[in-house]
């Protein structure tokens, strides 16, 4: 993919959430829990592009159909054809080739999911220049999250904590099917409390922490897994930070686990390695996939019941049970 998509991914601070809450009167709690719901949290992938989802009947429509005969994948009246990740920028460089501007007008962007189409709606006067602000870091995410929220007047919602309403206003007619509202109101219960160590893949950590949770952080960076952030682990922590381009601050937050996670996955064979990472709040074929080999209800939503069952399988194998399907539970499902 060409290197104009990729951008700065170092994560929000604490301050630029609490500056949004304070422009649109909610709570803090309510704005990562959209987040969260949109993109698990993060407005990048690994590689620095920011997270996008290609709509094909966006493209559709944006083309006029003109497409969809040769194109059906990427052009159609109905959504669907995901292949999530960052084989989405496939789909989408596929389209770019046929109409750029359509291209970059169907997909979703960045920390907040937000629609090419709605440059204007945000404060862009062309998806060329919406675009260049997604890519260019999460703080212009937000901004643009803010502006969608307060054009759209569901500022009232998020305060409220109505989450079916704003899931109404800001996912469309189809929410339920999708859950969003759910899904939110369950993220908005984790931020709410603090963020549950337990019910949060990637919780925040730092010196001082302790639990299943490091001992997951401590396997991954390789060294003595006791389940204590102590000074060695932030040394290791550090080290890993510096060593990947990150900022080198001791403390284990998204952007760091994502690392983390890709590089741990990339150490496994086939056909592991080629199963996307999946966690709780992921949707789509992929989620199916999993919920087959582990024979339960096969929805294609990653929700509690999917966890759980994630959960109970890692600890029959052995394995860190922390409800993440990565390479290892991957090779253990697939042997």
């Amino acid at each position: 993919m060409p290197n104009e998509f990729t951008g700065d991914p170092t994560p929000l601070s604490q301050t630029d959430f609490e500056d949004a809450a304070r422009e649109l009167g909610c709570s803090v709690a309510a704005v990562k829990a959209v987040a969260f719901v949109e993109s698990a949290g993060d407005g990048f992938f690994s590689d620095g592009r920011p997270k996008i989802l290609f709509e094909r009947h966006i493209f559709h429509r944006q083309t006029g159909g003109r497409f969809s005969a040769q194109h059906s994948d990427i052009s159609w009246a109905s959504g669907g054809g995901y292949i999530g990740g960052t084989r989405e920028y496939d789909r989408l460089t596929r389209a770019i080739a046929l109409d750029r501007e359509g291209a970059l007008k169907s997909a979703s962007w960045g920390k907040f999911q937000i629609m090419g189409f709605n440059h204007e709606v945000v404060g862009f006067g062309d998806v060329e220049s919406f675009v260049a602000a997604m890519v260019s870091g999460e703080p212009a995410q937000l901004k643009a999250f803010c502006a969608f929220i307060k054009r759209n007047g569901l500022a009232d919602e998020l305060v409220r904590l109505d989450w079916e309403g704003f899931a109404r206003g800001y996912n469309g007619p189809s929410f339920r099917r999708f859950k969003y509202h759910t899904k939110m109101a369950e993220a908005y219960a984790l931020y709410s409390g603090g963020g549950s160590r337990t019910d949060n893949p990637t919780p925040l950590l730092r010196i001082g922490d302790r639990g299943q949770a490091v001992m997951h952080l401590q396997e991954l960076l390789g060294i003595v897994t006791d389940g204590d952030f102590g000074p060695a682990t932030k040394a290791a922590v550090v080290a890993f930070q510096q060593e990947n381009g990150l900022y080198g601050d001791g403390i284990v937050g998204q952007q760091t686990w994502a690392v983390l996670l890709a590089q741990s996955d990339n150490q496994e064979p086939e056909p592991a390695r080629a199963r996307p990472p999946l966690r709780y709040g992921d949707e789509g074929e992929d989620v199916k996939y999993l919920q087959e080999c582990l024979e339960i209800t096969a929805d294609g939503d990653f929700g509690p019941a999917t966890k759980a069952a994630v959960i109970a399988f890692q600890q029959s194998k052995g394995l860190v049970a922390d409800g993440i399907v990565g390479a290892r539970t991957w090779a253990a499902l697939l042997d």
